[in-house]
């Protein structure tokens, strides 16, 4: 979400409409199209980012063509999302723009004030969010959802030393691609591209405007960037080839069934394989909202406010008030919990709330909160974090190469018509 924003917030630029009848058609995509204007607009934002990420601007030809494919795989999920019915409604949205802001440390209206200091449009941005919201549930259900991760799995993983986190690598990333179902002569042609692009990178070219220019990798329009990843979170080819690299090293060629790949250590840091989390044992009393009627149950969780200062029970008001059956039988006792399994708005006002003290109302998408902290402390969640966390990153190293594969039978199985 933070990457989100910042390349949100470079689209400052002037856009200018998209009037299909009176734009040259760049693209046709199966009975949509793709118009210059928008091809434009999308080149000048990319740009703009890979300036604020340092890296120098590409060949304009080759950077043109990437980011056409960019809008054409992204024009073609929105079809199928819409096929598939995938919406995002206008309170899943509004929560989303909410925790985009929490997670910056901003409310819902100091974030719109400062896209709009930055020179940008708020509803354009909004918009932006609600397509990035309906693509990755797409993803969701036709990739993610579809891949299993059994226990048997796990404690291999675990026995052999995975989920220890003992080391991380921030690493950028270049795919040559090969087709569905290649033959041996697009076999050999694809290994020899990628050897003269390690040999240009060896000799000097800059990477991140590499990638950009050639590679069919998700991140190569932000300079392959992969951001920071774990050690057991690599897939095996790749930890092997950045292990001994050194800072700023390039590694070998590492193929693969989708191509072959070639990585570049940015930055390393190794950590502990300790995982101590803050636990917080709360007590809470939900009043929900409904469209229309949020004045109504801000008065209801004030009432109860007022009753529980002048010394009613807070469990007694719980049990026979609140909104949340599973806590409500508990005298609204959520147990321990931490920041991370509540929604944020909860979460930061639990972290800020001094022990006995009853919060005044918070509102979260759920509807309206009182709350009292009963005690803190530091608990070793070790044990739970590996299993969790060697689970997820089986399911991620799946996903990465399925959501690979799964775009690209998407623009085979398609008719694109490129004008570029």
């Amino acid at each position: 979400m933070k990457r989100l924003l910042a390349i949100l917030f470079s689209a400052a630029l002037p856009f200018a409409g998209l009037a299909a009848n009176l734009d040259r058609v760049v693209a046709v995509v199966n009975k949509d199209v793709i118009v210059a204007s928008e091809l434009q607009h999308e080149v000048q934002r990319i740009l703009a980012d890979l300036r604020q990420r340092g890296t120098a601007a590409p060949p304009m030809r080759e950077f043109e063509g990437q980011v056409l494919e960019h809008l054409v795989a992204r024009r073609l999920q929105l079809q199928l999302a819409e096929l598939a019915g995938v919406n995002i409604g206008d309170d899943e949205l509004n929560f989303a723009l909410e925790n985009i802001a929490a997670r910056n440390k901003l409310s819902l209206a100091q974030m719109r004030e400062a896209i709009v200091a930055d020179g940008g449009d708020f509803e354009e941005f909004r918009e932006e969010v609600r397509i990035e919201m309906r693509i990755t549930q797409l993803r969701q259900k036709e990739v993610i959802a579809r891949i299993g991760v059994s226990d048997a799995e796990v404690e291999r993983f675990l026995a052999e030393g995975g989920a220890t986190a003992a080391s991380r690598y921030h690493l950028a990333h270049i795919l040559i691609a090969l087709p569905p179902n290649p033959t041996p002569e697009q076999q050999r042609s694809t290994l020899k591209k990628a050897r003269q692009v390690r040999e240009e990178l060896l000799a000097g070219a800059d990477f991140g405007q590499m990638a950009v220019t050639v590679s069919r990798g998700q991140q190569a329009l932000e300079g392959g960037d992969l951001g920071w990843r774990n050690a057991d979170e690599l897939p095996p080819p790749f930890l092997d080839a950045v292990r001994d690299l050194p800072l700023q090293g390039v590694s070998a060629l590492i193929p693969s069934s989708n191509g072959v790949h070639i990585l570049k250590l940015l930055e390393s840091d190794a950590t502990g394989g300790r995982h101590v989390v803050e636990q917080t044992h709360v007590e809470h009393i939900l009043i929900k909202t409904e469209s229309g009627r949020e004045e109504e149950a801000l008065a209801r969780i004030q009432s109860l406010r007022q009753r529980i200062l002048a010394g009613e029970n807070f469990h007694d008001l719980a049990r026979s008030h609140s909104d949340d059956p599973a806590s409500a039988v508990n005298g609204g006792d959520l147990g321990w919990v931490t920041t991370q399994q509540v929604v944020p708005a909860f979460g930061i006002a639990m972290r800020d709330l001094p022990l006995g003290q009853l919060s005044e109302p918070v509102a979260s998408n759920f509807g309206y909160h009182l709350m009292r902290v009963l005690a803190r402390r530091q608990h070793d969640d070790t044990e739970n974090y590996r299993r969790a966390h060697a689970r997820d990153t089986l399911r991620a190293r799946k996903a990465e190469e399925m959501t690979q594969s799964w775009l690209q039978r998407l623009r085979d199985e398609a008719y694109v018509e490129l004008h570029p």
